[in-house]
Order: C-alpha cells, then structure tokens, then sequence
C-alpha cells in the first residue's frame, strides 16, 4: 500500500504542475483573448458613430454653404432692380434732353415726335425692358406696348390694389424731380394675372413729362433663382456628393439625375415604401434636419442606395435644398477595417492555442525550459495583440487629427492652440529665452471672396498657409484661429530683433503676388506682436493683447506691424476707464449739447446750427468725443446717446424757433450704428412730430465710411429718411475716393467741405481749385455746400468769391450753449 500510495504521490507531483500551470494557461490565454475582442469591438463602435457623426456634419455644412449663398442672392434682388431701372430712365432722359435742346425752336408736337420715335424702340434686360411718357395730368405720350392709347388720358387706371399709377406716379415724380413706385401689372405674356412691378420716373419740365420704366421684380427674381440653380447643379464632393433642389410641390429644380429635374415626384415612394419627397418637404418646413430613405440613385454605382440627407427650406421661394451620405460608403469603409481587425484577432487566437497545446506537452519533460518558453510565447502574442490595437489607434489618432486639425489648410486649429503655446512658454522659459506669439489678419480678404469667390478665396488660403508653413523652424508652430486669422508662435528667441525678424520672414510670404485659378493675387497682411514674458505668461492672455495690437496696426496703417507696448496697455485701459464712465454718464446727467452756428455767406445771417455732443465726467474732466464717440460705437452705446443727442437738440432748437420769425436749421451727426438699429427712422419721425419741428429743417450729417462699409444697405435707409422730408449731407466731403460717386446714387442734398482743406485754402493753390471744384460740382447737382473750420476773414472773403453757400468755424462762433445761442442769435434775422 505504502508503495502505491508513493507512485500515486509521484504522478501526481509529476502531473500536479504540468496539469495547474496549463489550466493557467488556457484561463490566461481565454482572458487576454476575451480583454482583446472587448476592445476591438468598443473601439470599432466607436469609430464606426465617430464617422457617421463626421459624414453628416459635412453634409450639412454644404447644405448650409449654399443656403447662405441663396440668402445673399436674394437679398440683392430689389436693389439690383432698383439701380439697373433708375439707370436706364437717366439714359433716356439725357437722350431727351439733347433732343430738345437741339430742337428747341421747333414746336412741342414736332420734337415729341422725335423724342418718341428716339425712345420708342429702345428695349432692354432680355427685350422685357421699355420706356413710357406720360404728361403729369394722365395723358398718354409713348407706350410702345400700348401704342393705341398715347393720345388719351390713363387718369384712371388702377391696379389691382386700388392704386392710380399714372397719377400717384406723376405727383411723386413731379414733387421729387424723380422717384420710385410700386404696382402691380399684368405681363405681356400672361393678361390674367397681375405681379408686383417698381418702375422709375423722372420729371421732364419742359412739357410737364415724366419719362420712366419699370420691372417686374418676379423677373429679376427668376433671373436669379435660374443662375443659382445652375450654380447649384454644378456642385460636387467625394465621389457621390451633390446637391439637390426640390420645391415644395414636389417638382425638382436641380439634381445630379438629370432626368429628374422638371419631374413632379411629390407621391414618389422609396422601396420600402417610405414617402422621400413628402418627408423631405416637411422636414425642410418645419427647419431642416436629417431624413433616412434609400435614394433612387447612388452616382458612383449608377443604383439606388440607403442614404441619410441633411435638408433645409427657403420659405420665401417654396424650395428644398439638400445632399447627404449614402450609408453603403460608409458600411463599406467600416466593413473593411471591421475584417481586418477580426483576421488578426482570428490569426492572433489560433497562435495562442497552438502555442498553448505545445507549451503543455513540454511541461512534462521540463517544466523549467516550459515555464521560459511560455514566458516567450506569450511575449509574441502580446505583439500580435498589440499590432490590432496599435491599427484601432492608428484610426483613433486620423480621427483626432481631423478633429485637431483645420479641414481647408491642414494646420492645427484652435484646439491645440493653448497646448502648442503653453509647451512653447515653458520652453523658452527653461532656456531664459523669449517667446513670440504674432497674430497674422489678412487685409481686405473680404474684397477677394467678393471679387472673385468664396473658392479663389479658400484657394488663396491654402496658398498662403503652404507659404506659411516654410517660415516655421524647429519648435515653431502655426495654428489656423479662424477664417483669415493665423497665430505663429516663436519659441527660444533671444531678443525683440529675432521676433522683427520672423515678422520679416512672414511679411515676405506676400511679397510675391499668388496665382490662383489663373489670375494673379496680391495680398498682405496686419500682424499684432506680444513677448513672454513681457507682455504676460498666460496663453489667453498674449492671445487677446495680440488681437488688441493686431487691429491697432490695421487701423493705423494695412500691411503693417504692432508690438504690444505700455502705451497700448495703458490705452487699453483707458478704453476700459472710460467705458466704465460711460456706461453711467447719461444716467449722471453728465452730457450736454452745444451748437456751433452755420452762417449765410451771403447775407451774414444764421442759417442753423449743428449739434455737438460734450462730455464732462468728475474724475476724467472734459472728454473729447474723438477718444469717447469710438469706444459708444463698439459697445452699442451709440443708441443711445445718439438719440439724447437727438432728442435735445429738438427740444432746443425747437424752443428756439418758437421765438423767431424765422427758423433756423439743425444739423446731427449719425453713426452708422445707429442707422443699423431697428426702427430707427420710425424713432427719428416720433421725435420730430413730439418737438414739432418740421423735417426739412433737420439735416442728418453723414460720413463716407458709413457708406463704404455697406452702400447696399445704407442706400434704401437713407431713400427712406429723404422720403420723410429729412435732408442729409456728406461730411468731410473730398477726402474719400468715391465721394463724387455717391452724388448720383444717393439722395444727397448738402456736401460739407472738410475743414483740413479750408485751413490750406490761403496757402495751396491746389486745395483752392480743389474747393472751386467742390463747389462747381454741388452747384451742378443743386446741392447746399456746407465750408467747415472757417477761422479767417481772407478764408471767408475766397469762400465767397466761390459762391459757396453756408460756413461755420471760430471765425464766427466756438460752439456755442442753449443759453448763449439765445443771446446772441434770438433776435437775429435768419439767412
């Protein structure tokens, strides 16, 4: 028994570790097999949601591209209407008015006759446009659609609204000298529906004519609705990416089939019967989001396909703008990388129980060479392991260069910007060196996408950051902060030279013009400068005083350079001192108006005043508003102020016309701001009518920056405001490039001659001719010319030698308080 019982104690000390270490084994082998699927499975999930997420976000930020594109499109349709008529009415009324000036002893039927026979042929804007004359009582001089009825009164024709066209047209064109109007009309083409028509009209005196045309704005608008479709069926991204259109009938407008387009396909079903138009339609209507279907065509295959859409509506014209994924490129992408990961998974398990089979036997001869060789083993199957996992992060890390990296320039964006600054403080820190984070703002980039396209302008972007990226050195970076905004950080400089000299370096980039879609490109840049540690030691903090000095440079001068300094932060924050103060100064009662009076040349009387706002605050004294008036602008608190200013000088002036025999005028600055804020003309017409003052005694001063900045826009507001009988004048006059243009598109009926041509007037021959110009092209235009900063009597004497009208200056008064206006103008006679 006691031998046996050795044996079985010997097999089993023999069997014991071979059979323990292998249950090990294989429990070890199941784990780090079980651990490795896990996570392959987790991580393919989750590249497979990263992908999709990143799939439809593209689609919707085409779909929004093109729904900004059509925006701004429509936006442009009356004004562009509005000019291109006003255009063609001037046209033919300078024709008529050479006509009879050479014709002027011949009798009024005989040079009708030419007149008419001049303009009557005349068509325009596709053969839509023509001319029309009528007399100002309704009778009918030319029409060359209605040539049955010139001879005969149109008095009484109305539109479907009930408006009398020729009347009400020819009472505003008479009273106005030219205006615009608004009927409705049928077209010659269609005599049972009538649409909305603008026409313009200008007043002919020699035979009480208003010569005019008009446009339907439907027309102009299909003009549009027609290029932008056409635009729109051109688009394409990726392999199958377009965009469609598709009103909200059903019919489509634009399609990368293009047999579908002018198909009705409201009712259209997709295979599992899904209503896709109908769907589509009512997803755009209620604001646009994702719709699933299967599309009728994928273009890559020629075959219908599972597709997710990003879709959204434009109201105004019943259309549907869309384009999406088809779910096949992506289940295709995901498929392949999901195989792969599962061959090596496969591959890596056979390995590891093949390996575990052989380990096992081997454990029975020599345990010891056993336990090594597993150890080794497994060492090679934690690498087959590893490879499937070092491929998933490999996809991880596309994926987080994607999200860490800009889509157009491939630079790192504003997610890595902190990290790449922070890394290059403490690097300069440690070496006792500087650091340079320059801020780099392209000048007048807006001018190039408006020029020649958003696309030249991402092309000139790409240019410029290839460029951009030969400036770099060893631990420099770039990072794109957003549309034309660049950060270069310049670790381990040794002084403020090396900084000047990588601003050099980025400088020289635009030296050289850029050839971009076969077209040469000169562009520069504006570059605010700060230092670690300098300027600060936080990333945020050099960041902001680089934007701060970045666009104290482009204010001072475009194409050039700015460190932050001392003086820049102590302006900074007397910026913020004096915003502080400001923000309380109306509340304090610390404003006042003033009035520097406006002589007559001529007879030496007052004509009006122009309001001046002054500032007195306890602690900073008397501001002027060139320091205060900017920092109103930026902060909102233009409104305002702006309507304070307003409001006072109504009453005042107004109080002061009350006892005179005859009123004077009064002149107000505007800020463009405040022409922006709604109902602001309605404000304007409330404060006049509560001071009963008369609007054509108001003057509205404004600047050309207003109108450089958005003429578009400001245009019809500044129409509107001469509409209400309020005048307006162009400050500063002459020392824009585009001042003489605006005299014959805006309504402009007074021109103020700056004051730093006045002070040379005595002393330049060139400014003298420059102001007889000035006043030459007023008269011409009937204008009201307005000298300001007159301190002389010689400067008055030339002045009127000029026959300008109005001047104003310390000549005659320093601006001048309510009460001291009273005493020394009350009882004066008015200009």
């Amino acid at each position: 028994m006691t031998i046996i019982s050795d044996q079985k104690l010997i097999r089993l000390i023999k069997v014991a570790p071979v059979l323990v270490v292998g249950i090990f084994i294989v429990l070890l082998s199941a784990i780090i097999i079980y651990n490795n699927h896990t996570k392959a499975t987790s991580e393919i999930a989750s590249l497979r949601s990263n992908f999709m997420d990143l799939q439809k976000a593209v689609a919707k930020s085409q779909v929004e591209q093109v729904f900004q594109d059509i925006q701004f499109e429509k936006n442009q349709t009356e004004a562009s209407l509005k000019h291109n008529i006003k255009q063609r009415v001037n046209e033919a009324y300078a024709i008529a008015e050479n006509i009879y000036q050479q014709h002027k002893d011949k009798s009024e039927a005989e040079v009708t006759r030419l007149i008419t026979d001049s303009l009557r042929s005349i068509s325009f804007n596709g053969g839509r446009g023509y001319f029309f004359i009528y007399k100002t009582n309704g009778l009918s001089v030319m029409h060359p659609l209605l040539p049955h009825m010139e001879g005969k009164s149109k008095w009484e024709l109305q539109d479907v609204k009930g408006s009398y066209i020729v009347q009400e047209m020819g009472e505003l064109v008479k009273t106005k000298g030219e205006s615009f109007y608004h009927w409705w009309f049928v077209k010659p083409q269609n005599k049972t529906q009538e649409f909305e028509k603008i026409g313009f009209g200008k007043y002919f005196a020699p035979y009480d004519w208003f010569i005019g045309t008009g446009e339907y704005l439907i027309d102009v608008e299909n003009d549009i609705k027609k290029r932008l479709l056409e635009r729109i069926s051109n688009i394409r991204y990726g392999d199958n990416g377009y965009v469609f259109v598709v009103d909200y009938q059903g019919n489509y407008l634009s399609h990368f089939k293009e047999s579908l387009v002018g198909t009705n396909n409201l009712d259209r079903k997709d295979s599992n019967g899904f209503p896709v138009v109908q769907k589509i339609i009512q997803t755009a209507q209620q604001g646009g989001d994702y719709v699933e279907y299967i599309g009728s065509i994928m273009p890559s295959t020629g075959q219908p396909a599972q597709k997710i859409s990003y879709v959204t509506g434009i109201a105004d014209w019943n259309w549907v703008i869309g384009t999406g994924v088809y779910i096949n490129e992506i289940e295709n992408y995901l498929t392949q990388r999901e195989t792969i990961v599962q061959n090596q998974n496969t591959v890596g398990l056979q390995k590891i129980l093949l390996l575990s089979f052989f380990s096992t036997l081997l454990l029975v001869f020599v345990l010891v060479y056993i336990s090594r060789n597993i150890s080794r083993r497994f060492e090679k199957f934690q690498q087959h392991i590893s490879s499937n996992i070092e491929e998933l992060q490999r996809t991880k890390d596309q994926l987080h260069f994607v999200a860490h990296h800009d889509a157009l320039t491939k630079l790192p964006n504003r997610l890595l910007l902190e990290e790449r600054i922070t890394q290059a403080i403490e690097l300069s820190k440690g070496n006792n060196k500087k650091c340079a984070l320059m801020f780099v703002d392209f000048d007048d980039f807006k001018k190039i996408n408006d020029l020649y396209g958003h696309s030249v302008g991402d092309d000139l972007l790409q240019a410029v950051s290839h460029k951009f990226e030969s400036v770099l050195q060893a631990g420099d970076s770039i990072t794109r902060f957003g549309g034309d905004e660049f950060i270069f950080c310049f670790p381990g400089l040794k002084d403020l030279r090396a900084a000047e000299e990588k601003v050099k370096r980025i400088q020289d980039v635009f030296k050289d013009p850029f050839s971009i879609a076969g077209k040469a490109i000169h562009s520069s840049c504006s570059i605010g400068v700060t230092i670690f540690p300098n300027d600060g030691d936080d990333p945020e903090e050099l960041i902001s005083k680089a934007d701060i000095v970045l666009y104290k440079s482009k204010a001072q001068q475009k194409g050039s350079f700015l460190f932050f300094n001392k003086l820049i932060n102590q302006q900074v924050h007397k910026d913020l001192q004096l915003e502080s103060a400001l923000r309380l100064a109306l509340k304090n009662n610390e404003f006042s108006v003033v009035y520097q009076p406006q002589i007559c040349i001529q007879s030496g009387h007052i004509n009006g005043v122009e309001a001046l706002l002054r500032w007195h605050n306890e602690q900073l004294g008397h501001v002027s508003p060139v320091d205060f008036i900017p920092i109103a602008e930026d902060t909102g608190l233009i409104h305002e102020i702006g309507m304070f200013v307003l409001e006072q000088s109504l009453a005042d002036i107004s109080d002061f016309n009350h006892h005179r025999e005859h009123p004077i005028t009064l002149s107000v600055n505007l800020s463009p701001r405040q022409l922006n804020a709604p109902k602001f003309i309605d404000k304007l017409v409330a404060a006049a009518g509560k001071h009963t003052i008369d609007s054509q005694l108001i003057t509205f001063e404004i600047t050309e920056s207003l109108l450089i900045e958005d003429l578009a826009h400001v245009s019809p507001i500044l129409q509107t405001l001469r509409d209400n009988g309020f005048n307006l004048s162009l400050d500063d006059f002459g020392t824009g490039y585009s001042s003489l243009s605006y005299l014959s598109i805006l309504p402009i009926n007074e021109i103020k001659i700056d004051r730093s041509f006045v002070d040379k007037l005595l002393t330049s021959s060139e400014t003298e001719n420059l102001i007889r110009a000035i006043v030459a092209i007023g008269e011409s235009y009937q204008l009201t010319i307005v000298a300001e900063g007159v301190e002389t009597a010689e400067q008055l004497a030339k002045l009127n030698s000029f026959q300008c009208h109005i001047a104003q200056g310390y000549y005659f008064d320093r601006p001048l308080s309510l009460t001291d206006l009273n005493n020394k103008y009350l009882t004066t006679v008015c200009c």
